[in-house]
């Protein structure tokens, strides 16, 4: 994420548009990136007690990545093998 500072931020109408220095312009233009990489991505929130996020914590440790990392390797790995479970199922079924 870009660094923010408390520094304010000055800027002068000009006509339809703002004037701003080129370090508050790039400040800008990196925050409209980093938010339109966050849109294309998604985000996903989860809602977990602190002993789940504990336990995922240390299996990511364990495992040498960060928790999140972890979180989307663990879910999609699990997600691939319920889709290939499911269609198994579906076409001995057929």
């Amino acid at each position: 994420m870009a660094r923010r500072t408390d520094k304010p931020i000055v800027m002068n109408i000009v006509a339809d548009h703002v004037a701003e220095s080129p370090e508050v312009s790039e400040m800008v233009d990196q925050w409209e990136a980093e938010a339109d990489r966050e849109i294309a991505a998604g985000t996903v929130t989860l809602r977990w007690g602190r002993e789940q996020i504990a336990v995922v914590k240390r299996a990511a440790s364990l495992m040498g990545v960060p928790y999140q990392t972890y979180l989307k390797q663990v879910v999609f790995r699990q997600a691939l093998a319920d889709i290939q479970q499911s269609e198994a199922v579906l076409a001995h079924h057929r």
